[in-house]
């Protein structure tokens, strides 16, 4: 095959694979933050959704109109791999400089994996659209205790949760945490104890030392001693690894495999390249042979 063939070959299969990153982008990450339109739609901040097995639930949006005309036709769409358990069908009209409630329903069944569950949030209008992800965190029962945020700082792991106190006696309490590395293993178990003599929302901010330096998929658990059979599970990403990789793509539940495939076509692409370079780079460096013309003898 020609250089130049060659070549246009190994840049139609990068543009392909570029391309795919692209449309599967807007399948599979889902609604991380965007805005579409006139960009004066605003949804107000929420925790995550923490249910627990059986639970219906009616969860309330706030969307805000900051512009200076009526949206219409706004809409929530609702993006989740258990789309079976989510209801709603309400269509509004949102007027200038105003708020107006959204909600759906969510139905946990009772079979329902101890897990959490990601959640892309679409609210959508005729003139402008905005989105947010956040998650459905299925318990068992903890209902008290809220995961706000979960981050490491080297070999440390950062949480940040709430504690309703309402209906609980007596001065003190604690929340049991302890943490399970990418193979499952408890590497650290703690008891955050702190004062419930408080007619606020408890806030807490803990570390936990993982005693190892990071990589993968890690599983927190929160549990307190009113039904420490039940406990919260929440999984976070730590540092750089095949795990990490791997959670990212999903590739255990098949979602990774068409961007595997895109990453091979960017792949061969950029080893066409550069052969055709390689090749062209050589012919030019290569001696040119003259033979001299050799005249008759007489």
């Amino acid at each position: 095959m020609k250089d130049g063939a060659i070549k246009i070959l190994g840049l139609a299969l990068i543009a392909l694979g570029i391309l795919g990153f692209l449309i599967l982008g807007t399948n599979i990450v889902g609604f991380s933050v965007s805005d579409i339109g006139n960009n004066n739609l605003e949804i107000s901040e929420f925790d995550d959704i923490t249910l627990s097995k059986g639970d219906s639930k009616l969860i309330n949006i706030n969307a805000k109109n900051i512009g200076d005309s009526v949206l219409t036709n706004c809409a929530l769409i609702l993006t989740s791999e258990k789309q079976n358990w989510i209801n709603s069908d309400e269509t509004k009209n949102i007027p200038a400089d105003s708020n107006m409630d959204f909600n759906f329903k969510l139905n946990i069944p009772e079979d329902a994996l101890i897990q959490e569950y990601p959640l892309g949030l679409q609210l959508s209008c005729d003139q402008s659209s905005t989105s947010i992800q956040t998650s459905i965190s299925i318990t068992n029962g903890v209902d008290a205790i809220k995961i706000r945020e979960l981050s490491s700082d080297k070999n440390f792991l950062n949480i940040i949760y709430t504690f309703d106190n309402q209906g609980f006696i007596g001065e003190s309490t604690y929340v049991e945490i302890w943490v399970n590395n990418p193979d499952g293993f408890e590497i650290n178990r703690i008891k955050d104890q702190f004062s419930i003599n408080n007619d606020n929302l408890i806030v807490r901010d803990v570390k936990i030392d993982l005693k190892e330096n990071p990589k993968g998929v890690y599983a927190v658990f929160m549990s307190h001693p009113t039904d420490s059979k039940n406990y919260i599970k929440k999984s976070v990403i730590l540092g750089k690894s095949k795990t990490s990789g791997n959670a990212i793509f999903n590739v255990t539940e098949g979602k990774g495999v068409p961007y595997l495939g895109f990453l091979l076509f960017i792949a061969i692409g950029t080893f066409f390249i550069f052969r055709s370079h390689r090749r062209s780079v050589r012919e030019a460096n290569e001696p040119i042979s003259i033979t001299p013309k050799l005249k008759p003898i007489r």
